[in-house]
């Protein structure tokens, strides 16, 4: 195997797991740090990854292929996005009051293999330093005058939730999956166009 094609196929698993804990790092930070980072900021640096990672793919490859193993590598960091966000909690947690009735709204879907109706509960709540103001949920929490214990973002990074749901639910084994498979496919695809040998991989 010439230096070439080692190098290239060093790429091809170098190019989605590199971009996978890079994306990690990023969203892990930018959601946990103290200073808060605007969740558009935080957004549009982790599109930049993604839109390098999918440069840096595409470089490999002379005739254009590993367009399978490119759509793989996206879902895989579509779905470290989400991994890193889901396996945090909120950091504060305040005891507040329900104040007034709570108001209900249910929300329809529709067509075949919609999701079930939703139905919501708007509570008004008062908070020590007035946070959260309002909060919605799946289930009533408590009438007038219940206490309620909310967990929330200081940033407001995320929707606050109530304490007992604050859990962790990140699962990393679907992103590293992911990306595992489209180092595969990228080197797949590389084997091919260099050698002429192997499955043809869109």
């Amino acid at each position: 195997m010439g230096y070439g094609k080692a190098l290239s196929y060093a790429g091809a698993v170098a190019v989605p797991l590199g971009a996978g804990v890079l994306l990690h790092l990023w969203a892990g930070w930018s959601t946990r740090n103290p200073l808060g980072v605007p969740t558009a900021l935080a957004v549009l640096v982790g599109l930049v990854l993604a839109g390098a990672a999918a440069l840096a793919h595409d470089a490999l490859f002379r005739r254009g292929g590993g367009v399978l193993a490119l759509v793989v590598l996206l879902a895989g960091l579509g779905a470290v996005w989400v991994e890193a966000r889901d396996s945090r909690v909120r950091g504060a947690t305040v005891s507040c009051v329900v104040v007034g009735k709570v108001r209900v709204t249910d929300h329809p879907t529709f067509g075949e293999g919609a999701p079930a109706a939703k139905r919501l509960y708007h509570h008004v709540l008062d908070c020590p330093g007035g946070r959260p103001k309002e909060f919605s949920w799946e289930r009533k929490l408590g009438a007038a005058g219940a206490p309620v214990r909310i967990a929330y973002d200081p940033a407001g990074r995320m929707d606050p939730v109530p304490a007992d749901e604050n859990v962790a639910r990140g699962a990393l084994h679907v992103p590293a999956g992911l990306l595992l498979l489209a180092a595969a496919l990228s080197v797949a695809s590389l084997r091919h166009e260099l050698t002429g040998r192997g499955p043809r991989i869109p």
